[in-house]
């Protein structure tokens, strides 16, 4: 668990999706409802990709060019073809030109063929991502700066919490307490 959680910050700090990674659309459905989990394993590990895979791929068009998580459906001599599960059409059917290797991010790890599920766990994500903002906020008014806010504030914050901490314990082991 923790191999997994260290996995989804390093992959959130890189902008790759690797760790615990989860869908926010129904398109995935029945495999993955909305705010379902899975293990987005990179494709470097992951091996090759092969039709049937679930993956994650940095979209053209689908989701205003953002990350996308649909199975592929056909390999072609232009690209890999995609499909969400409840989706009645491919993404190329649409305004999504064929998925290319540099395009594809990770892979869903399948154990006996099917996806492994973690249910539900976007609702903890998104609501850890919510206290996260709202502790930037408060501090950032507190301090009156917007240097706190964002992926960089976050930085910050942490990088102060880390120094108060190694202060602390560094002046408690010199006075010798436990």
């Amino acid at each position: 668990v923790g191999l997994l959680v260290l996995l989804t910050i390093i992959g959130g700090v890189l902008g790759q999706p690797m760790g615990i990674s989860f869908v926010e659309t129904g398109s995935m459905e029945p495999q993955l409802q909305p705010d379902d989990g899975f293990i987005a394993v990179p494709t470097a590990v992951g091996g090759p990709v092969e039709s049937g895979d679930v993956i994650v791929f940095d979209a053209v068009n689908l989701n205003d060019g953002g990350f996308v998580t649909h199975r592929v459906v056909e390999k072609t001599e232009e690209g890999y073809i995609t499909k969400g599960d409840a989706n009645p059409f491919t993404d190329q059917d649409g305004s999504e030109p064929p998925v290319q290797e540099g395009q594809i991010r990770a892979k869903a790890l399948k154990v006996g063929g099917e996806v492994v599920v973690i249910p539900g766990i976007g609702v903890v994500v998104n609501g850890i991502g919510a206290a996260i903002e709202s502790l930037q906020q408060t501090l950032a008014g507190l301090f009156g700066t917007r240097a706190l806010l964002g992926t960089q504030g976050l930085a910050y914050i942490l990088l102060g919490f880390g120094t108060i901490t190694y202060v602390l314990s560094s002046v408690v082991e010199r006075s010798g307490d436990k």
